[in-house]
């Protein structure tokens, strides 16, 4: 492969999408110890992969922990901006003694409305889907999705590749691979209820640091299982105890106390010892009632195990034994700060007691409070998710169509002081129509603002590509590719405050131009103090 300096060469080109442009698989060749001395080499090779075509590229060095970049170089040349992975040298002779961490910054064109993807993956009953937004994880970007059941039709692409389990593609939606972590996944109906079939892998979850969560609403297998991020093959029951022999999905500890039951919807917030898992259970096996569904908050934190009981300190009162008649079309959507839960249910016709959406907030005294109601909206497929920095919340709205709104508080009593989002407005900023999807049973968002959503009505995984205020995504290299220089002279500053007198050229022959050659050029910058800089670049 050529290599060339402030500019890079495409090694493979991607399926064309509709897609927000960012920059992941980020990382570099660095000397021993990840340290520069004497004598270092002028260039850093680094390499990165865009999702889709950008129309500029940005490499940002950061100092000693600041949060200005000391140096930023500028990759604008076509080939340096297309989807796929790309390689460049990168002029770093400048840097003087310290600390660096470094980035990548994709800037995209600017859309005014949503983009729907062409690519689609036909799924027979997809109801989770979730994307790794933790720049620190060697997978970041990948997309998680579920096929909860087996598919009739042979041309189904879940059917094609492994049937029920879960399912990776990289950001461009490419099929990486399945897993269903060795358990029983077999197709079959409970006896009582509407005779639905189980739903194996049911929602799929990525926490803020990385860790992979799968829930399963089957009555069979544990209610939630961890997946090893490294190794998703590998799949560890969350709660301990015994699981019942009926349909009930009850895991119950060595006292009989219930731990846990299988799980309809749940959700994440938070990380390593403030991590929280947020489970709406089901005994999916029994006949339809609202007792048959609770709601419980584990704080799980850096554990990978649970075995305390339910109890009144667990309970999310206002969702617990009510609201829920039907397990397959629900989900849960936690406030960035876990002091507030959304719950979205589809019913053709919500009403009090079957309600379209509610938001729950907890006080200051622990206990949740109903804050929220809508018994209007059609939340087809019964998906909720904010993204990645909460300023958006999706919700379904009818056939078709998907609410992209604004969350703001409103006055919060001195019970609620405790949630940031207490007695919550929603302000729809506009509205997505797919022809891809007929509901959203569920929702993710990646780092540049790119929505994918599954729907069992339409049987689809889809991506829109949604507008933004800021075209650029900034993703940070990974912690293993930060780096020290160290140089005996002292000199621990650039010389950015400088004042440049005269820039000259040199090709390869050794003559001398005010403007570039075509190729490779010797750049001599110098300044007014009577200090100068050389770089290389390739025009």
């Amino acid at each position: 492969m050529k290599k060339i300096l402030l500019t890079c060469l495409c090694m493979a080109a991607l399926t064309a999408s509709a897609q927000n442009p960012f920059a992941y698989g980020i990382s570099a060749t660095l000397p021993e110890g990840n340290q520069f001395v004497e004598g270092y080499a002028e260039a850093l090779p680094i390499s990165y992969t865009l999702n889709a075509a950008a129309t500029k590229v940005a490499i940002n060095f950061y100092k000693d922990g600041a949060t200005t970049p000391v140096k930023t170089v500028e990759l604008t040349a076509a080939e340096a901006l297309t989807a796929g992975t790309h390689t460049a040298d990168v002029a770093v002779s400048d840097l003087k003694n310290g600390a660096y961490t470094w980035s990548i910054t994709a800037t995209g064109a600017a859309i005014t409305s949503p983009v729907e993807m062409d690519k689609y993956i036909q799924f027979w009953s997809p109801y989770g889907i979730a994307i790794d937004n933790n720049p620190e994880s060697a997978h970041f970007g990948r997309v998680l999705c579920g096929e909860s059941q087996a598919s009739a039709p042979s041309n189904y692409f879940s059917q094609q590749h492994g049937g029920i389990g879960l399912f990776e593609f990289d950001p461009q939606l490419n099929f990486v691979a399945r897993y269903d972590g060795g358990l029983s996944m077999a197709n079959f109906k409970y006896p009582k209820g509407a005779q639905l079939a189980a739903f194996h892998v049911k929602k799929v979850r990525i926490s803020k640091d990385g860790r992979v969560f799968v829930g399963m609403l089957d009555c069979v297998n544990n209610p939630i299982y961890e997946l090893d991020p490294n190794d998703l093959s590998k799949w560890t029951p969350i709660f301990n105890g015994t699981l019942a022999a009926d349909t009930t999905g009850i895991v119950t500890n060595a006292e009989g106390k219930t731990v846990a039951i299988a799980s309809a919807a749940f959700d994440i917030v938070g990380s390593g010892k403030d991590l929280k898992i947020v489970n709406l259970s089901s005994k999916y096996g029994m006949s339809y009632s609202y007792e048959n569904y609770s709601c419980n908050e584990y704080a799980l934190g850096t554990a990978t195990s649970w075995s305390d009981p339910i109890s009144a300190s667990t309970m999310v009162m206002p969702l617990d034994g009510q609201y829920t008649i039907s397990a397959q079309s629900v989900s849960l959507a936690y406030d960035q700060d876990g002091n507030g839960i959304w719950y979205a249910q589809y019913r053709g016709t919500p009403t009090d007691a079957q309600p379209a959406l509610k938001h729950v907030s907890r006080g200051a005294d622990g206990n949740w409070t109903e804050d929220y109601s809508d018994i209007k909206t059609v939340v087809r497929g019964g998906g909720i998710a904010y993204n990645t920095d909460y300023s958006l919340l999706a919700i379904p709205k009818g056939n078709n169509q998907l609410g992209i709104y604004k969350v703001a508080a409103g006055t919060s009593s001195t019970a609620q002081q405790a949630a940031a989002l207490a007695n919550p407005t929603l302000t729809e900023l506009y509205t997505i129509t797919t022809t891809k999807l007929r509901g959203f049973n569920d929702i993710a968002f990646d780092c540049a603002n790119n929505l994918y959503a599954c729907d069992n009505g339409k049987e689809t995984l889809v991506e829109v590509q949604l507008p933004r205020d800021n075209n650029d995504c900034e993703v940070a290299a990974r912690s293993a590719f930060n780096f020290k220089v160290t140089l005996s002279t002292g000199v621990d500053d650039l010389t950015a405050a400088k004042t440049v007198s005269s820039v000259r050229y040199y090709n390869v022959s050794g003559q001398e131009s005010a403007e570039p050659f075509q190729g490779v050029n010797i750049v001599v910058t110098n300044y007014t103090d009577g200090s100068h800089t050389t770089t290389k670049i390739v025009k």
